[in-house]
């Protein structure tokens, strides 16, 4: 069986999109897999709109706790971000991820930054995850196509 990568998702708090990019891959994938935030107040829970949109989708956020990306250590083969502007910030905070860094939308051929849902209601954040999780499957295509599956 080969392997799949290890991927680090990440967004701006690690409450809300990264977070749930994360519970949707190990529930889709089981792969390992960890999110952070490239301005995360470290300890924080997921929110609790996000906790109740991927428990639609059989994830939980139950034990999730937000994590800065500055904290984050080891290797990933993939960084996947969720805007432009934060793979930006990841390349300017660790410029050894540079090359493995890219956008979940540019992963999978695609443009464009997937939106915050943070302080708004939970249909916004059902979109977002709706929108996470159709990228999602394609990633799994892609790579199951790259490995060999």
């Amino acid at each position: 069986m080969i392997s799949r990568p290890k991927i680090l998702f990440v967004c701006t708090g690690n409450t809300c999109r990264s977070a749930i990019a994360e519970a949707l891959w190990r529930e889709m994938v089981g792969d390992p897999v960890e999110s952070a935030g490239v301005s995360a107040w470290t300890g924080l829970p997921a929110a609790p709109h996000a906790r109740q949109v991927v428990a639609g989708y059989q994830g939980s956020l139950d034990h999730h706790r937000a994590r800065d990306l500055s904290e984050v250590e080891g290797h990933f083969d993939w960084v996947i971000t969720m805007t432009q502007s934060q793979k930006d910030r990841v390349v300017r905070m660790k410029p050894e991820w540079k090359e493995r860094t890219v956008t979940l939308s540019e992963m999978v051929g695609e443009s464009g930054d997937i939106l915050d849902p943070a302080g708004q209601n939970l249909e916004a954040y059902k979109a977002v995850a709706e929108e996470i999780y159709r990228l999602l499957q394609k990633l799994k295509g892609r790579l199951d196509e790259w490995s060999g599956d």
